[in-house]
């Protein structure tokens, strides 16, 4: 006499076939995660150089003949982050119909006066004016561009003239150098809520 499955064995048969089938596809979710973490690497430092290379193009275009072309301010935030301004005379601007005037990268942190400000690294474009007219702690955040969003550190250096990597001056005024060494770090939160912290350093050969 046949008899039909029990509701048990029903049961039982259905989580065997669904721990089969977990077991199964672990290696593939893994695999997934893999790439996909990989390829939010690649966007991250992706971003970074494609700001370094933006950063450069502008200082191409830099104006030599001025005595004081280009201002690098060195200062640290707490934690010893960098917080460097870049301050140079540019013909940039024309590309956005623009007379030639001083170009100005800073970190913006928002805070609670700029609450409704992105912290970030920042683009400002004076007008016809020379970069020892700029004040920039004067600069209005209304005035500027965001050029990449959550960057806490922004490094700018002169190589000395031996070229060396550990002889660089942190501070300068004056003529356009040949090149300038640039660093800039970025701390987000990847898609799994991790907290992630690029670094990418770029030398600007100048013409």
């Amino acid at each position: 006499m046949r008899r039909g499955f029990t509701l048990i064995e029903i049961m039982i048969a259905v989580m065997l076939t669904g721990l089969l089938t977990t077991l199964a596809l672990a290696p593939v979710a893994s695999t997934v995660r893999r790439v996909v973490e990989t390829q939010n690497d690649y966007g991250d430092v992706s971003a970074l150089s494609r700001t370094l290379n933006f950063i450069a193009r502008d200082l191409s275009n830099s104006v030599r003949m001025l005595q004081t072309s280009l201002i690098v301010i060195d200062h640290e935030r707490l934690g010893g982050r960098a917080d460097d301004v870049l301050i140079f005379m540019s013909n940039s601007p024309a590309a956005q119909n623009l007379p030639a005037g001083t170009v100005v990268y800073k970190i913006h942190e928002g805070g609670f006066v700029s609450s409704n400000v992105i912290p970030g690294l920042y683009r400002w474009i004076c007008e016809g004016k020379t970069p020892n007219e700029i004040d920039h702690e004067k600069l209005d955040i209304k005035d500027a561009q965001l050029v990449l969003p959550d960057v806490n550190s922004f490094s700018v250096e002169i190589p000395s003239n031996e070229g060396l990597k550990s002889d660089r001056q942190k501070e300068y005024k004056g003529a356009l150098p040949l090149g300038l060494y640039l660093k800039i770090t970025r701390s987000h939160e990847n898609d799994y809520g991790q907290k992630k912290e690029d670094e990418l350093e770029n030398v600007v050969v100048l013409p």
